[in-house]
């Protein structure tokens, strides 16, 4: 019964979603963006610190605002170590244009509930005019039926709906202040407007974050999914905040019981089952993660700004080669290398231990000082003194 999901688990995440990656190296690609990526692919395989090729792969976070308060998700512990903001449609242009020659696809979405963000739509439009494919992924909470509309009208490819269990008693314990029901009627109208209009996009996936307390739903979850005509059932495991100290703890409430992934895990890892880690980074050759205040973070799974490597709103001309290899990005691929890094630079990559890294360069949690430069070095966060998120808006908690 567990198969399907296990084999998932058995897969690295950002691997499971090929279909829709080659779908969009066709649809979207040109000799440019094909050279380009040959190029990217060769640099990583042979860890190059200074590269040529440019992220083919675009995060560009229309919000981090959310109406959730999922406990693993630093805005939902409002503990982003972030300001707050919504991205305007001029800002977000001028921060995806430099990119766009080069892109296959940008995802619309991070560590926000992207729908709050009104011009969302015109944003997607935009991007897909630049031919450029578009992935949003939402909690499908706050949806009105202009919403819905909006989403089948704007010409986004692929969205992700995230519902983490088949009652409203599983779904909550992790989907804090969702309603189950709510959430299924939205993807129900939404599928069956696609459907009388005969579109064939967005293609809609059911997303669902396999935890200790909604494992024993696996079927439940696909018989429902095959009667609401979604087009894909997608399993994922669950990942622990990247800077957490209490890891085993956490492992031991959320971490799922039954199931096995890749390999048996130790409660030790940042994501469940992740034991067998690819390498190098993907993130420091394949993308770019903008953050709606501007800042540059080395990947999607780090939210806070003392650990940024850059920041495009204080910068007169975005210059991507240029960003990609400042000195913290070729500090972080400088880690993945067969010798020990000689980088004077410290970063969080250096306590990161989602990658493999050659005996060489060992990981380091927590033992650099953090830094006034973006790209400020891994602490813990006791020691740098974060408190709540900067910004907290009612009419969004509400």
């Amino acid at each position: 019964m567990n198969s399907v999901a296990e084999k998932f688990l058995s897969k690295v995440p950002q691997y499971t979603r090929n279909r829709r990656h080659f779908s969009s190296f066709v649809t979207h690609g040109n000799v440019r963006k094909w050279a380009n990526l040959l190029t990217v692919e060769m640099e990583r395989k042979l860890r190059k610190v200074q590269v040529k090729g440019y992220p083919y792969i675009l995060f560009l976070d229309p919000c981090n605002y959310c109406n959730l308060r999922c406990p693993l998700c630093a805005t939902g512990r409002n503990d982003l170590g972030r300001k707050q903001a919504m991205l305007s449609f001029e800002h977000f242009k001028r921060y995806f244009d430099p990119f766009a020659p080069y892109l296959f696809e940008t995802n619309m979405h991070n560590w926000g509930e992207s729908l709050l963000n009104k011009e969302v739509y015109r944003m997607i439009e935009y991007v897909q005019s630049r031919n450029v494919g578009t992935n949003l992924s939402s909690n499908f909470v706050k949806l009105d039926s202009n919403d819905l509309d909006n989403l089948l009208d704007c010409g986004l490819e692929y969205l992700i709906a995230s519902v983490d269990g088949t009652s409203q008693e599983t779904y909550s314990k992790y989907r804090v202040r969702g309603n189950y029901d709510t959430v299924i009627e939205n993807l129900s109208e939404l599928l069956r407007r696609r459907n009388q209009r005969r579109q064939r996009t967005p293609v809609i996936e059911w997303q669902f974050i396999l935890m200790r307390h909604n494992e024993h739903q696996i079927a439940e979850a696909q018989q429902l999914a095959k009667k609401l005509g979604v087009d894909r059932l997608r399993f994922i495991p669950v990942g622990l905040p990247y800077d957490a100290p209490n890891r085993k703890e956490l492992a031991n409430e959320w971490f799922p019981k039954e199931l096995r992934g890749r390999t048996d895990s130790d409660g030790n890892e940042q994501q469940f089952a992740q034991k067998d880690k690819p390498s190098p980074c993907f993130y420091l050759y394949r993308s770019f993660v903008i953050n709606p205040d501007g800042g540059v973070s080395p990947c999607c799974i780090v939210p806070r700004q003392h650990t940024d490597f850059a920041n495009l709103s204080e910068l007169t001309e975005i210059d991507v080669l240029k960003i990609y290899n400042n000195e913290y990005y070729q500090s972080g691929r400088a880690l993945f290398g067969r010798k020990a890094s000689q980088s004077k630079v410290k970063t969080t990559c250096d306590g990161c231990d989602i990658f493999a890294r050659p005996p060489a360069n060992p990981v380091i949690r927590g033992e650099v000082d953090p830094s006034d430069q973006p790209g400020g070095a891994f602490v813990p966060l006791s020691q740098i003194g974060l408190g709540p998120a900067s910004v907290e808006r009612s009419d969004v908690d509400a």
